[in-house]
Parts: structure tokens; sequence; C-alpha cells
């Protein structure tokens, strides 16, 4: 009798892993935006405070989680159930990437930013959040639905 297969334990064709990390990057820049958009219209954000800028969240945000494409793609080829095993290393990693705002919100001084804060760290790790979510939720949707 063949064995049956949840979809979390199927590999991806590149093409269409490619195209559900696409989307769950897309999704992850959209939601952090919007969230950058709505935290400023309630806290006043520093202006000096590089990180805060649209840019500079766009381009981290579509940084790391296309690292993190790249890295479902090598636990896609190699681990027996890869959408279980990649969303154990995204959790790894997404508390990983909190520790310098983690330390910046300790210690805004040790950090050669214009105009840091604590609360300024706590609005980045928010930012961190949102971006997870997004990105897991749809890569993990799109994933279990091919």
């Amino acid at each position: 009798m063949p064995e049956k297969t949840s979809p979390s334990s199927q590999r991806l064709p590149g093409k269409q892993l490619l195209m559900i990390g696409l989307a769950a990057t897309a999704a992850a820049l959209a939601a952090t935006l919007l969230a950058r958009l709505v935290v400023g219209l309630f806290v006043p954000l520093n202006p000096l405070f590089p990180p805060f800028s649209y840019g500079s969240i766009a381009f981290f945000t579509v940084l790391f989680c296309l690292v993190g494409v790249g890295i479902f793609a090598l636990v896609n080829r190699l681990a027996r159930n890869p959408l279980r095993t990649f969303n154990i290393i995204a959790v790894i990693g997404f508390f990983v990437t909190l520790l310098p705002d983690l330390a910046g919100m300790a210690n805004p001084a040790a950090f050669p930013y214009p105009g840091a804060s604590a609360s300024s760290f706590v609005i980045l790790i928010l930012f961190h959040i949102v971006a997870a979510i997004a990105f897991l939720w749809v890569l993990n949707n799109l994933a279990r639905r091919a």
C-alpha cells in the first residue's frame, strides 16, 4: 500500500518553490511597509533613525526574506519533511534576528544610529514580528496547497 504524504512532507519543484518564496517575500514587504505607515500615524518616529526609512525597511525585509527562500530551497532538497523543518529553522532564525534589537533596546547608545532610543528598537521588533508572520503564513499556506 502506498504511503500517504502530508502536504508538509512533500518536496516542491524548483519553479513552484521560487514562486511561493517570492509571494511570501512580497507579503512580508507589503505587511511591513503597511505596519511602518500605521505606526508612523500614531507614534512619532525619529526621522534621523535610519532603520525607520521606508527604503531601509524594504531593503532588509526583502534581503532576509530572500535568504529565507534560499534556506527553504536547501531544506526542500535535504529534509524528509521540508516545510516542518523549515518552520523550525525560521522560528530559530527569527529569534536570532531579534538579538541586535534587544541589545539596542537595552543600550541604545551602543549603536551608531542617530536618534536611537529603546522605544525605537521596540518598534523594530514589531516590524520583525509583522514580517515573520506574513512571510511564514503565506509560505506555509501556498506550500501546503501546492
